[in-house]
């Protein structure tokens, strides 16, 4: 009986980790910066495959290299879907979609493989309170199909804690090289304490690691740099870069600094198997449901938040709405569009111009070479194009929330105008 509590299906909560996934992606479709490498990446390998001259990468390298491993498994998934949609004549932006649901399928399928683990070692109900946990709470379900090289590397990690408790050793230290060396090497910290826990309850011994790290190692990091040299045109090895960026040169507080902030209120399950055994339990239960409902009205407001997030990609739809198609377009995109919405996935037609230099300064008779500018709304706007452009359209973004305990939700959004669409007279 109790094999049976363990191994009944429950067919609808993958369901649900989908829907509520799916419903993130498309009230938020756009990206940002700190996404644009890997979504980028990948938009060049379905469009422009072998043609590395048309790579955006060359042009905008970043701090530091990025492995193509992740944007190569993304497009070789999303290729079919994406073949069709060409087929269907249909604009790039839903392959942006797909690109990005294909990463959140995949992360919900490395959930779902580390909540069957729970499910069989600490029984139904908890695995069920995970799984609510995890579609209630705002960040993980928010960032499950955006292409951060965290994310990359979130199934792989999952799958590897769900090896670690099935005590497949084999398996764990494959999966925990992959994800070290060619995503996150701070995963070392993790993984490494959950390798040594294994070696200090002698689970495992050094011996038995070594045999199978070094060849998981060598094979890892051999990929990775044969790979991502071919696609950077030097000699590399991306995450080796990245760890001496960020740990011996100490720049990555140059670039933001983020707080692990995923579950919120992920509050302990109390009362999940034991709930009929007291009144104890039962207010432990009563918790759990409080903590689940506490979570979907904070998640509800910062999904309606982070909708206004994204005036780049707005302002791209805008364009190709009041731009004829026909029209002979060549539009520069300023950075403050650049990191707030803009891929290459938005530039859906194919006779423009879309350019994104950066060495051009705002005024400048250069600018007139424009038809389109989509540039910051900045209060010297006037005087620099005011004779010269006339404005489309203005797209507003969030400046701020407060509390506002009068209306329901309790909250005011304050809205202000962040880019301005201008076409040249």
């Amino acid at each position: 009986m109790a094999g049976k509590r363990h191994l009944g299906k429950q067919p609808l909560l993958p369901w649900l980790l989908v829907t509520v996934a799916a419903t993130h992606l498309i009230t938020c479709p756009y990206t940002k910066v700190e996404e644009s490498f890997n979504l980028q990446a990948t938009h060049d390998l379905l469009y422009h495959r072998l043609d590395l001259d048309e790579y955006d990468h060359h042009a905008f390298p970043g701090v530091v290299p990025r492995t193509f491993l992740g944007p190569l498994f993304l497009a070789l998934l999303s290729s079919p879907v994406v073949y069709v949609l060409s087929l269907l004549q249909l604009p790039k932006f839903y392959s942006q979609l797909t690109v990005r649901g294909i990463l959140g399928l995949t992360v919900i399928s490395g959930l779902w493989t580390f909540q069957k683990e729970v499910r069989r070692q600490f029984g139904s109900r908890v695995a069920t309170v995970f799984c609510w946990v995890t579609a209630t709470q705002f960040h993980l379900m928010f960032y499950c199909s955006r292409t951060l090289p965290n994310v990359l590397a979130l199934p792989l990690v999952l799958w590897a804690l769900a090896a670690w408790l099935q005590q497949r050793w084999a398996q764990f230290l494959w999966l925990s090289a992959l994800a070290i060396l060619i995503f996150r090497s701070e995963l070392s910290l993790l993984l490494g304490l959950a390798l040594l826990w294994a070696l200090c309850g002698k689970k495992l011994s050094i011996g038995r690691v070594l045999c199978l790290a070094v060849p998981a190692g060598t094979a890892c990091l051999g990929l990775t740099v044969a790979v991502d040299s071919y696609f950077w045109r030097y000699l590399v090895w991306p995450e080796g870069q990245v760890l001496w960026y960020n740990t011996v040169l100490n720049k990555s507080s140059q670039w933001g600094v983020s707080f692990p902030i995923t579950l919120r209120c992920g509050l302990p399950g109390l009362g999940l198997n034991n709930y009929k055994k007291s009144w104890l339990f039962k207010a432990g239960s009563i918790i759990v449901i409080g903590h689940l409902f506490i979570n979907a009205m904070y998640t509800a407001t910062s999904l309606y938040v982070s909708h206004f997030n994204y005036p780049g990609g707005v302002a791209m739809w805008w364009l190709h709405e009041l731009v004829p198609p026909q029209t002979d377009v060549s539009v520069h995109i300023d950075v403050a569009a650049a990191q707030t919405g803009v891929s290459r996935f938005l530039e859906v037609n194919a006779g423009w111009s879309y350019d994104k230099r950066e060495d051009v300064q705002p005024g400048a008779e250069h600018m007139l070479v424009y038809t389109h500018l989509l540039v910051e709304a900045v209060p010297e706007l006037p005087a620099l194009y005011g004779h010269t452009h006339r404005v489309l359209a203005s797209v507003v973004g969030t400046s701020g929330v407060s509390l506002n305990l009068s209306r329901l939700p309790p909250f005011d959004i304050h809205l202000q105008p962040k880019l301005v669409l201008l076409e040249r007279r």
